[in-house]
C-alpha cells in the first residue's frame, strides 16, 4: 500500500467515524422527542404544541450530544492518534502516512514503508469507538414506553372530554357572544343523567355542550318588564317561559340530540325582539370498545391438540361497563342433521365486570363444551355499558373454532378393475379415439407398463360412455359382455347391423319365421294364455317393466343405439386386452352409428314468417293520411321549486350589493323571516356551518347591523344561502359561435353563385 492510498484510506475511516457518531446522536434525539412528546400528550395541548415541544427537546439533546462528542472536531490526526493508541502493530507510526518522503530520514523511511504493511493487513479489521447498540436499543425502548403511554391516555380522552364541559362552560362567553340587550342576567343549569357520574353545574354561557340526555334550565332575568317571552327551538317549537317568585324567566329541557335555540319576548312599547342564535351540542354515548388480543378469527385444531382455549378481551367504555359475557355456539353434525347448542359464559377474571377500563379472562374447555371430532365452536363477546334505561351494547365478530374428525374414511367397492367409480367428466366417443390414436403414436416412447395402464384408463372410458348411452335403453344392469361381430376387412361383405338387431315387417320370408316361432316348443310348464294374436289385452297396453321396451326412442334409432353399444362391447374388449389397434376399427363404428342417430332424432320445423293484410287497391298510393293519428304523451318536467324564501332571499340581497344600499323594508323583513326558518331546518345538520349565517341574517332583518359592517353581513349571508341551494342542471341551448371575416365573405360568395 503506497503513502497516497493510505492517507485516503484515513480519510475514509474519519467520515465513517462521524457517520457513526452522528447517527448515534439522533437516535439518542429521537428518543427524548418521543419521550416528551408521550409526556405533552396527557396534558390538554394543541398538536402543533406538542410536535414543537417533541422538536426541541430532540434538537436539544442531539446538540448536546454532538458538543460532547466533539463531531465537528474529528480530524485525520485524531484517527492516527487512535490507531497508534489500540493497533501496537504500527508501532506508533501512524503519523508517518501524512508525511511526504523528502523530509523524511532513511530510518523514518524504513519505518513508514513498515507500518505501511502493517496498516495494509490492518485496514479491513478496524473497528472505531461508538454506542450505536446502546443508542439504539435506548430508542427502541423510548419508542415503546411512549406508544404505550399514549395509548394509556387515548382511553381517557372521552371522559377527559367530558370532564371539560362544565370547564369550557364556566370560562363565560366566546369574544363573539354577547348577552342581548333586554336580557340582565342568565344562569343555566344542566344535570347530566345519574349513569354518567358528571355532577350538576350552573354556567351563563347560553352556547352549551352537554352529554347525551341532560336536562338544562334557563333562569333568565330581563332589564325590563316584559310579555309573552317564550324559547324558539330548531325543531320550530316554541315553549313558553314561565314565571318565578323571583321576578326570572325560566324554561326547562331535557335534549337528546344537538339543536339550536332563540329567545324571543315583547316589550312594553308591543314590539317584538329575538335574542341571537344559540347551540347545544350533544355529546353522544359510545357504546363499548371491545378487542380480543390473543386469538385469531379462525382456529383448527387437532386431537393431539391442547383443547384449552385461553380468551384475553380489553374493554373500554366512556363511562362505566356494566357486564360483559361470551356468546357460544356448538355445531354438531353435518348436513341436515347438523345441531347446535348455544351457551353463555361468564369470563374466569374479573369476577365481577364493572369499570370503565378493565382485562377479562376466559380459558375455554372445548372437552366440557362436548366438541367431537368434526364439531365446530362459534363465540363472539358481548359487552353492555350502564346507559339509563336501554344501556348500549357492542360485540367482536365471530370467532371460530373447528376440532378436525381424522376418523373419516372413504371406502369404495369396485366389482372391476380398481379405477375411479366416479369422474368429474365422460368423454366422448371423438374423444376416446383422438387419445388412442395418441396411444399408438406414443408406444415406442413409453414403457409396456405406461402403455398397459393408459389402454386400461381408456377401456374405463369407454366402459362410462357405454353405459351412460345404455340408460336410454332402459338398461338398469350391466351384464356380461355382449356378442363380438368380426373384424370388418376388405374381402368380406360389411354386416348390416340393422338387419341383426332390428324388427323388420316388409321381408318375404316374415311369415316363416313366424311360424317357426309358434312351432317352437316352449320349455316353460305353464300357459300364456295363447299367442299375442288371441290376447286382447296386450294390443291396450304398454310393457315398462322390460329392458326391450324402456326406450324414449322409436324401433329403428333404438336398434342403432343398440348397434352402438354392442359395438362399444367389442372397443372395450381389444382396449382391456392392451391392443388398442384392433380397437379402433369399432370405436370408429361406434361414432359413426352415433352421429346417425343424432341426425336421426332430429325435428324439421317449416320456417313462417310475418304476414302482413292484405291491402286495399283503391287507397294505395293515394296520400290519404286522415285515418292516420300520432300518439302523444304529455309529460311535465317542471320540478316544485326547493327553498323559494331562501331564493327570494338571495336575490334581494343581490340586489342590496349592486345598488349599495341595505334597506330592510317591513316587506323583506318579513322575507328574511321565512329565509330564515328554511335556513334552520338546514342548520340543524350542520349548526357550526350555518348558525353564524343564520345570526347575520336575524340581526339585519332587525336594522342591528352597524352601516360599515352591513356590505360584509350581507355578502357572507349570500354565500351561506347560495350554499345551502342546490346545483339546477344544465339546460340544453344552441351555442353561438364567432364567424371569421374571411369564411363570411367565402359564404356570401357562395350564395351569389347559387343564385346566378
Amino acid at each position: 500500500m503506497s503513502a497516497k492510498e493510505a492517507r485516503y484510506h484515513l480519510l475514509r475511516l474519519k467520515r465513517k467515524y462521524r457517520m457513526i457518531r452522528v447517527t448515534e446522536a439522533l437516535l439518542l434525539a429521537l428518543a427524548e422527542g418521543l419521550i416528551t412528546y408521550a409526556v405533552a400528550y396527557w396534558f390538554v395541548l394543541p398538536l402543533s404544541g406538542l410536535w414543537l415541544l417533541a422538536g426541541a427537546a430532540g434538537l436539544s439533546c442531539f446538540i448536546v450530544r454532538s458538543v460532547q462528542l466533539g463531531l465537528w472536531q474529528i480530524s485525520e490526526a485524531g484517527v492516527i492518534h487512535y490507531m497508534n493508541q489500540h493497533y501496537p502493530q504500527l508501532e506508533e507510526s501512524a503519523d508517518l502516512f501524512l508525511r511526504e518522503d523528502e523530509g523524511l530520514t532513511s530510518l523514518q523511511q524504513l519505518q513508514k514503508i513498515k507500518s505501511l504493511r502493517q496498516f495494509e493487513i490492518l485496514y479491513p479489521s478496524v473497528k472505531l469507538p461508538h454506542k450505536l447498540l446502546q443508542a439504539l436499543g435506548v430508542f427502541a425502548l423510548s419508542a415503546l414506553i411512549a406508544f404505550v403511554s399514549m395509548g394509556f391516555a387515548g382511553k381517557h380522552k372521552i371522559s377527559r372530554e367530558a370532564a371539560t364541559v362544565t370547564r369550557n362552560a364556566q370560562t363565560g362567553t366566546s369574544p363573539e357572544e354577547v348577552l342581548p340587550a333586554a336580557i340582565r342576567s342568565a344562569a343555566i343549569t344542566f344535570t347530566p343523567p345519574s349513569y354518567t357520574g358528571i355532577p350538576k353545574q350552573t354556567v351563563k354561557t347560553f352556547n352549551l355542550r352537554v352529554p347525551e340526555g341532560t336536562n338544562i334550565q334557563w333562569n333568565i332575568a330581563f332589564t325590563e318588564k316584559v310579555t309573552d317571552a317564550k324559547m324558539i327551538f330548531s325543531t320550530h317549537d316554541s315553549v313558553k317561559l314561565a314565571t318565578t317568585a323571583s321576578g326570572e324567566y325560566s324554561i326547562q329541557k331535557q335534549f337528546t340530540e344537538t339543536a339550536f335555540y332563540q329567545i324571543a319576548w315583547r316589550n312594553a312599547d308591543g314590539s317584538v325582539k329575538y335574542s341571537d342564535y344559540f347551540t347545544v351540542e350533544t355529546i353522544r354515548d359510545q357504546p363499548p370498545v371491545i378487542t380480543v388480543e390473543n386469538l385469531d378469527q379462525f382456529i383448527t385444531l387437532s386431537l393431539t391438540d391442547k383443547l384449552k382455549v385461553n380468551l384475553q378481551s380489553t374493554l373500554s367504555d366512556d363511562y362505566h361497563i356494566n357486564d360483559a359475557y361470551i356468546i357460544a355456539t356448538v355445531s354438531k353434525g353435518s348436513g341436515e342433521s347438523v345441531k347446535f347448542r348455544e351457551e353463555k359464559l361468564r369470563f374466569d377474571k374479573p369476577d365481577k365486570i364493572s369499570g370503565k377500563s378493565l382485562r377479562a379472562n376466559r380459558t375455554i374447555d372445548l372437552v366440557k363444551l362436548g366438541l367431537d371430532p368434526g364439531d365446530e365452536l362459534y363465540f363472539y363477546v358481548e359487552a353492555l355499558d350502564n346507559k339509563a334505561p336501554q344501556p348500549n351494547k357492542a360485540r367482536t365478530e365471530t370467532f371460530f373454532i373447528a376440532l378436525q374428525d381424522t376418523t373419516q374414511q372413504t371406502t369404495s367397492i369396485d366389482p372391476g378393475l380398481g379405477v375411479d367409480l366416479m369422474p368429474d367428466y365422460f368423454r366422448s366417443q371423438r374423444q376416446i379415439i383422438i387419445d388412442s390414436e395418441k396411444l399408438l403414436k406414443e408406444k415406442k416412447n413409453i414403457t409396456k407398463e405406461v402403455f398397459n395402464s393408459r389402454s386400461n384408463e381408456l377401456a374405463y372410458d369407454q366402459k362410462v360412455l357405454r353405459l351412460r348411452y345404455g340408460e336410454f335403453l332402459g338398461e338398469e344392469f350391466e351384464s356380461g359382455i355382449g356378442p363380438q361381430a368380426a373384424l370388418p376387412s376388405d374381402d368380406d361383405h360389411e354386416e348390416d347391423v340393422t338387419k341383426k338387431y332390428g324388427h323388420v315387417h316388409d321381408t318375404e320370408n316374415e311369415h316363416n319365421l313366424v311360424e317357426e316361432k309358434k312351432s317352437a316348443p316352449t320349455q316353460d310348464h305353464h300357459d300364456h294364455g295363447g299367442d299375442d294374436k288371441d290376447d286382447p289385452v296386450k294390443a291396450y297396453t304398454h310393457a315398462h317393466d322390460s329392458e326391450d321396451e324402456a326406450t324414449f326412442f322409436a324401433q329403428s334409432i333404438r336398434s342403432k343405439l343398440k348397434a352402438a353399444i354392442t359395438v362399444m362391447w367389442d372397443a372395450e374388449l381389444h382396449l382391456r386386452l392392451y391392443d388398442p389397434e384392433k380397437s379402433l376399427p369399432y370405436q370408429y363404428k361406434a361414432l359413426k352409428l352415433l352421429k346417425e342417430i343424432s341426425q336421426d332424432s332430429r325435428i324439421y320445423v317449416h320456417r313462417t314468417g310475418f304476414d302482413p293484410p292484405p291491402l286495399k287497391e283503391e287507397k294505395r298510393l293515394t296520400g290519404d293520411l286522415t285515418e292516420l293519428k300520432n300518439a302523444t304523451a304529455e309529460k311535465s318536467t317542471s320540478k316544485p321549486e326547493t327553498y323559494p324564501h331562501i331564493r327570494k332571499a338571495a336575490a334581494l340581497l343581490e340586489h342590496m350589493l349592486q345598488t349599495g344600499k341595505v334597506v330592510v323594508t317591513p316587506d323583506i323583513k318579513n322575507d328574511f323571516l321565512k329565509a330564515g326558518q328554511e335556513l334552520s331546518a338546514v342548520a340543524i345538520a350542520q349548526p357550526g356551518r350555518y348558525l353564524k349565517s343564520l345570526s347575520l341574517l336575524k340581526r339585519l332583518s332587525e336594522n342591528e347591523i352597524e352601516p360599515a359592517q352591513q356590505s360584509a353581513a350581507v355578502e357572507a349571508i349570500r354565500a351561506s344561502l347560495w350554499q345551502v341551494l342546490p346545483k339546477e342542471a344544465a339546460s340544453p341551448q344552441s351555442h353561438t359561435r364567432s364567424v371569421h371575416a374571411l369564411d363570411e365573405r367565402f359564404l356570401k360568395s357562395m350564395e351569389a353563385l347559387k343564385q346566378k
